[in-house]
């Protein structure tokens, strides 16, 4: 037969680091066995399930209340363990694992939800959460208006069925940012997200005797940099990948280089081509070098000559000189190779 006493619960510090909360879920006629990693070793632990905010039922204890068919309790490796065995849905609850003191009051020091249920009976709503290494993510929970009076919870998977409360909306928490917008939103930001944060969250609301998991979080983690491919050590060198940057980039340079010296050449004034002496005409070779010598060697004079035998009948005598020389009132006309052209007017 079952032996329960009822005590009334102490106020308890509001503190998570002090009193631990963990909610479990099972199946009807499975067997579970939850710790109390926090109960003190010198103290007679109880384990108990309350039904009011001011009465927790003693179920076992480690001296004073006895172990039962379904649920025993014992020590072990400096923590305390209670099985409960041939679950019920009415199992279903919250249970506390403390110390009496004078056998009047419990000091709770771990916290236990126990959810019973068959096969399927439990549904969330199942949100994905994507989060980047070493930044701040968050994790947004809604609450429907008929918990608008409980404490909000978020708690994290660490095994099979098993989630362990890391913030609060009554209690808080040391390590992660608990921000309450209202009586149904309850988001909590992890500073710095790690690989040790990616898993399963569980959103939870419970009063005193009463809870409920409204919702479910699926958190991954990414890096904060997208890595390269690897590439194989069985591909060939990534030359040629290189030639194919490089010779673009070459013809480029070439082709400015080739528009550059074209406006240079297109800007430099024509120079006069000099025809070579094997394509003049030779009269005109001929008579632009005369005049060039002459315009440099001509001299002109005048000179009278006495009439002779010889320059009758002519009134003006052309020849070609280049000196003239007056000698006894003659003139004497020497041959060059220069052509020299006079003007000899005849007076008789």
């Amino acid at each position: 037969m079952l032996f329960a006493a009822l005590l009334l619960i102490s106020v308890i510090s509001n503190s998570l680091a002090q009193v631990s909360k963990m909610v479990i879920r099972a199946g009807v006629g499975e067997t579970v066995t939850m710790e109390c990693p926090h109960a003190p070793k010198s103290r007679n632990i109880v384990w108990c399930k309350a039904y009011s905010s001011e009465h927790c039922t003693i179920i076992v204890g480690t001296v004073t209340h006895k172990a039962n068919r379904r649920t025993s309790i014992k020590r072990q490796n400096g923590s305390v363990f209670v099985t409960m065995r041939e679950l019920v849905e009415s199992d279903s609850g919250i249970y506390s694992c403390g110390y009496s003191v004078n056998g009047q009051t419990i000091h709770e020091s771990d916290i236990v939800m126990l959810k019973i249920s068959t096969a399927g009976s439990w549904t969330a709503d199942n949100t994905t959460v994507k989060g980047v290494m070493q930044t701040a993510t968050s994790l947004h929970c809604h609450y429907e208006q008929q918990f608008k009076s409980y404490e909000n919870f978020l708690c994290k998977v660490t095994s099979v069925n098993r989630c362990s409360v890391i913030a609060s909306s009554k209690y808080g928490s040391r390590n992660l940012t608990i921000i309450v917008n209202n009586s149904t939103d309850f988001a909590v930001t992890i500073k710095q997200t790690n690989e040790g944060d990616k898993g399963e969250y569980w959103c939870g609301a419970t009063d005193t005797v009463y809870f409920e998991i409204v919702q479910i979080k699926i958190l991954e983690i990414f890096e904060a940099t997208i890595k390269r491919p690897e590439v194989s050590k069985d591909r060939k060198s990534s030359g040629p990948q290189i030639w194919y940057i490089l010779v673009p980039l070459l013809l480029g340079l070439l082709v400015l280089l080739l528009i550059v010296l074209l406006i240079k050449i297109r800007r430099r004034p024509l120079k006069t081509v000099t025809p070579t002496n094997n394509n003049r005409n030779p009269e005109t070779s001929t008579t632009a070098k005369f005049e060039k010598e002459a315009e440099d060697t001509v001299t002109y004079s005048t000179i009278t000559i006495q009439p002779s035998t010889q320059t009758e009948g002519s009134s003006a005598i052309y020849s070609n000189t280049k000196d003239l020389k007056a000698q006894n009132g003659d003139v004497e006309i020497h041959s060059s190779e220069s052509v020299e052209y006079s003007a000899l007017l005849f007076r008789s």
